[in-house]
């Protein structure tokens, strides 16, 4: 079904100079509109009244409604069947990513209209789409949106031809007249006369506090009108009330449920359009596996969240990604992604033996409590003394730091480490070879997978020690990740001030979280990171401010970055 028109009775206007009221219509193809007004002078009833009249007049398979509600009056139309998106201004994503669809949407048009006007196509005409704003100048006034208001003017320039019909209230003129040239239909309920001047660029009369109740021009000539008038005048106009959504018994709600197939028992609608989905505050375990995607995961796959643009999960493979990195903000949820990611691994492979390394600030203390209840874990995380024996039976006490005891660990249970390097720890010396030889080899008695968790500034630090383990042990035990069933996190990954240990770091990490603002963090810290290469402009443009619980996953051999909503842990 197509339309050459899309007409809607929004009113009764009151025109002295041919005597009559005539109705006040509005062709949704013809027409832009913006609305003025004060608070309380009816200007998000007028656009609830114009969600209904859409709902009566059209159906799922020629129109859909999109909402950005900077006012919060427009929430209970969230769940009506042609209502595509509704948006509040509560999370920066969901405005910019309307924004990407009313672009989608035009490019797709443009596409399929093949050069033609909305209304000259048969049956290749597109959906038809309604965008409203509620609150306009909040959108104008925030400094975080001003990337958006060219997008703006762009479809309310291009987008009536199109297909794509705005409609937006605002409360003042500030700022708003520099878009009224794409908005043929221009309403005001109770401004200053000075205003009405403004919007109109003619005088008008006062008019008394009555909701619903100012000025409009007229778009559509009256039916049955004789002779000539300027329609471009404002001409009072009483706009009209509309049927409540919430009274379940009305005889709006019972059309409603009847034209569009309403589930008693689902509580939902048959026929709607297509819904572009928000995610609660917090996206619970609960609340993940309503929205996640279908299907199995297999091998060591692990879900984390879901993604902003279509809710698909955001998984990572550690089969194929055995080195990971985690960035981020403190008090951010890294924590809780360091629990998603440890679950998920022990719940694919009970046997997993977890190896935690901290530096003495107790941060993994918690986590390694909880896990080593059910599976085999170590902690290494403070200065201890230890009896070392050594390979002619012969034994030391020693008390060492935690990398100390890292790096023993590892030559005891997982790889031959260089003996030079460790004879120290056993009181040899590293010049005479039979000395050194004198240190154990390794026993490599561990076959289950391994996890090592690394939350230890020690191994960042610009010494020869400590650049010993990313520069030389690191690699040694990557290149063997696969076939000894290795993987490692670095949980909280720090500043690295050595140019060739950051860079033997940045080149063997083969995915990272990251829990920060990308944009704001690959300009700034992130310049050494494997972010630090990412055009930080298109970074600003593409995705906004990170709000508590989302964040990044980088898949770094695929060139991949998503960002998402991270599943919240609760115990």
């Amino acid at each position: 079904m197509s339309f050459n028109k899309m007409l809607c009775r929004l009113g009764t206007f009151d025109i002295p100079i041919i005597q009559q009221q005539p109705p006040f219509v509005v062709d949704l193809l013809d027409s832009n509109i913006v609305l003025f007004g004060a608070s309380m002078s009816g200007k998000t009833t007028f656009l609830k009244n114009l969600i209904n009249i859409l709902h009566k007049k059209y159906d799922e398979k020629s129109e859909r409604i999109f909402i950005l509600d900077f006012g919060g009056a427009l929430s209970e139309y969230k769940n009506m069947p042609l209502v595509a998106a509704y948006y509040d201004n509560s999370n920066e994503e969901y405005v910019k990513r309307i924004f990407r669809i009313m672009e989608n949407i035009l490019k797709e048009n443009i596409k399929q209209l093949d050069g033609k006007n909305y209304r000259e196509v048969g049956d290749t005409q597109p959906v038809h789409t309604t965008f409203l704003i509620d609150n306009f100048n909040a959108f104008i006034d925030e400094q975080r949106y001003f990337s958006y208001h060219e997008k703006f003017a762009k479809l309310s320039r291009d987008g009536l031809s199109k297909g794509i019909t705005i409609a937006v209230t605002a409360s003042e003129t500030k700022g708003v007249s520099t878009y009224l040239g794409g908005f043929r239909q221009k309403i005001a309920f109770e401004m200053p006369p000075e205003k009405y001047s403004e919007i109109f660029i003619s005088k008008t009369d006062l008019i008394g506090n009555n909701p619903g109740h100012g000025f409009a021009n007229v778009t559509i000539k009256p039916d049955g009108i004789k002779g000539t008038f300027k329609m471009s005048l404002p001409y009072e106009v009483q706009c009209c009330q509309p049927e409540s959504v919430d009274d379940e018994l009305s005889e709006f709600n019972r059309c409603l449920k009847k034209k569009f197939c309403y589930n008693e028992d689902e509580k939902i609608f048959k026929k709607q359009a297509f819904k572009y989905l928000t995610f609660p505050s917090e996206l619970t375990e609960a609340e993940y596996e309503k929205y996640k995607s279908k299907g199995n995961e297999t091998g060591l796959s692990v879900s984390v969240g879901l993604d902003y643009v279509n809710f698909d999960t955001v998984s990572i493979d550690f089969e194929k990604s055995r080195i990971s990195a985690v960035y981020g903000k403190k008090e951010f949820g890294k924590t809780n992604l360091l629990n998603l990611l440890l679950d998920g691994i022990s719940q694919k492979d009970p046997q997993t033996r977890f190896v935690f390394f901290d530096d003495g600030r107790e941060q993994l203390l918690e986590i390694y409590e909880r896990i080593s209840k059910k599976y085999n874990s170590v902690m290494i995380n403070k200065f201890d003394t230890l009896e070392l024996e050594r390979k002619d039976g012969s034994s030391v006490t020693k008390k060492l730091s935690p990398v100390q005891q890292f790096y023993i660990y590892l030559n005891k249970h997982y790889m031959d480490l260089d003996k030079k390097s460790l004879a120290s720890y056993y009181d040899l010396s590293d010049q005479l070879k039979k000395d050194y030889e004198n240190v154990p080899d390794c026993e490599y008695d561990i076959t289950d997978l391994t996890v090592f968790v690394i939350q230890s500034k020690q191994v960042y630090l610009n010494t020869i020690e400590c650049r010993r383990f990313i520069n030389v042990i690191l690699p040694q035990l990557a290149a063997v990740a696969d076939e000894r069933k290795f993987i490692f996190i670095f949980s909280d990954v720090q500043k690295i001030s050595d140019g060739e240990q950051n860079t033997f770091f940045n080149n063997i990490i083969s995915s990272a979280f990251l829990l920060d603002n990308i944009a704001e963090f690959a300009g700034e810290r992130g310049q050494k990171t494997i972010f630090g290469n990412m055009d930080v402009k298109y970074l600003k443009e593409e995705y906004a401010r990170c709000e508590l619980g989302d964040g990044y996953y980088y898949d770094v051999e695929g060139d991949k970055l998503q960002k998402l909503k991270y599943i919240k842990k609760v115990y």
